[in-house]
């Protein structure tokens, strides 16, 4: 594929664009494919597009052109100058590495999308075994299930440790210090800023967690029938502590949800605010069913077209709570300005799309939503919305462990991992390492096997998703059921794309830079 550099930056980009977008297509249609049915074909297909994309940006005569533009260039074209570049460095390494990482990557995804765990001989999806963990009384029961959710991590383990070496070299070539680095300069995010908003939220969660973390066990201590320091990982009730899932009938919200009703409310929701997703649901993928990948994502396969989710529905709040979250996503992609030029037509940044998703993902732990749009009755919506700190503090600690463990992995991929892992946990979270147990439990974390350095914008979108519901309270919006400015607010982000840097577009949304003193005055203080 030869593109113009002749005629300059902007005859090149929109050469690009035209070439490019039917290819990034058939990549997102491909994906779907092999997520949804656990087409093999459709893998093999991901890894020729892959290939041939990894094989145009691999042109180092385009690349040095690009940045011979950069400096002269403004407004749209340099902003996608900017957005582009990446894709061309990350291509500037040998072809057989390029390649094999592609390959490698691709291997894993596929037996993480469709390896079931077993129990006693009995395959069991991921939804049973959070159910176990959830409601299973049996100590022997909940230590197989939790064991059960370790297996794929086992399977895995190996080729994520040389991926992530594999990685690292691709990364050395390219002048960083190991692809952790390299990732957050793909991601125009700066790591002093990054790390100086993780060290400072750590510190400020030490006394809270602390003290969260004694009730937990104490209330998991008398739940089981013992000591609080006697406490195993598969006595709490989900399976890495990154959530306190409450199963008891006088306290779950399980019986409201059932998937026929997440479809209503989520619907109802979006409807009312002036963002609907009635077209978006009928384009996706939401019930479980065999081969499937068994979690939950949002594509947006052509922005602003071409928008899917991937879920699987089960009766439970955890659901609901995670279908407001990907309609988060997709009401973003959706919402872009198709005028745009094809390389902006994406979010404003990862964690951006992530706040906005968590922002709508919280609203399942919302008294006023609780009770106006799932008809909770009031004292149960009060009483599980009293629990949404609790869960915003269990979940920063938990993914403080995934973001200084993905760290420390590419730092040394050689190093013991489990070691590692277990010593963070112990850390960060309070949970006892299992005698003898070396189970693979970093692997088994879909996101450290398949969606590397990313964990981090989690955090920093719970963050910026604070930052939110305090901008909308500036202008004396509480409650957002049926309100039309909430989404009016969203958008004016949404349509902006990638016109502007991520911290740009924070700037203009909430009239201040991300910080985390919104998240801690609201959970942590």
């Amino acid at each position: 594929m030869t593109l113009p550099l002749g005629d300059g930056p902007g005859a090149f980009l929109e050469a690009y664009g035209a070439a490019v977008q039917p290819v990034r297509q058939a990549h997102g249609d491909a994906y779907w494919r092999f997520t949804a049915q656990g087409d093999s074909s459709a893998q093999d297909e991901l890894a020729t597009l892959e290939e041939r994309l990894s094989d145009l940006h691999a042109d180092p005569s385009v690349y040095a052109r690009l940045q011979a533009w950069l400096p002269d260039t403004d407004g749209l074209v340099r902003r996608q100058l900017e957005v582009l570049l990446p894709d061309y460095r990350q291509a500037q390494v040998p072809e057989a590495l390029r390649k094999e990482i592609i390959r490698l990557g691709l291997k894993i995804e596929e037996t993480c999308t469709v390896f079931r765990a077993e129990i006693g001989g009995r395959q069991v999806s991921s939804n049973e075994l959070d159910r176990i963990l959830a409601t299973e009384t049996d100590n022997v029961a909940r230590r197989d299930a939790w064991q059960a959710t370790r297996a794929v991590g086992t399977r895995v383990a190996p080729k994520v440790r040389e991926l992530a070496r594999l990685r690292n070299e691709q990364a050395r070539h390219l002048g960083f210090s190991d692809y952790f680095a390299l990732a957050l300069d793909d991601e125009e995010m700066d790591a002093d800023l990054l790390g100086g908003v993780l060290d400072d939220l750590q510190a400020r969660t030490d006394p809270a967690w602390s003290s969260l973390k004694g009730r937990l066990d104490v209330e998991f201590g008398e739940l089981r029938n013992k000591a609080p320091e006697d406490l195993q990982p598969w006595d709490y009730t989900d399976r890495f502590l990154q959530s306190v899932p409450r199963p008891n009938e006088g306290r779950t919200l399980d019986p409201w949800f059932r998937p026929q009703s997440i479809g209503r409310f989520a619907k109802g929701y979006y409807r009312g605010i002036g963002l609907p997703i009635e077209a978006l649901w009928d384009a996706s993928d939401l019930m479980p069913r065999d081969g499937k990948y068994p979690h939950a994502y949002c594509i947006g396969i052509d922005n602003p077209t071409d928008v899917r989710v991937l879920c699987n529905l089960d009766t439970t709040a955890r659901w609901m709570e995670t279908a407001l979250h990907e309609f988060g996503h997709a009401v973003y992609n959706a919402g872009i300005d198709p005028e745009l030029p094809f390389l902006l037509r994406e979010p404003a940044h990862t964690f951006v799309t992530e706040a906005v998703a968590m922002f709508f993902g919280r609203l399942a732990r919302n008294e006023d939503w609780l009770a106006t749009v799932a008809k909770v009755p009031r004292e149960r919506a009060a009483q599980a919305a009293a629990r949404l700190a609790e869960n915003q503090l269990v979940f920063a600690r938990w993914a403080l462990v995934v973001t200084r463990f993905e760290q420390a992995m590419y730092a040394d991929p050689t190093a013991d991992l489990d070691a590692v892992w277990w010593d963070l946990v112990g850390q960060l979270q309070g949970l006892r390492r299992p005698d003898g147990w070396a189970g693979g439990d970093w692997a088994s974390k879909v996101h450290i096997a398949c969606y590397p350095a990313y964990y981090q914008y989690y955090l920093l979108g719970e963050l910026l998703a604070s930052q939110f519901t305090a901008a909308l309270a500036e202008r004396g919006i509480g409650s957002t059921v049926g309100v039309a400015e909430v989404g009016a607010f969203f958008s004016e982000l949404f349509a902006g794309g990638q016109r502007h840097r991520w911290d740009a577009a924070v700037q203009r949304l909430t009239g201040e830079k991300l910080s985390a003193r919104h998240w801690v005055a609201e959970f942590a203080a």
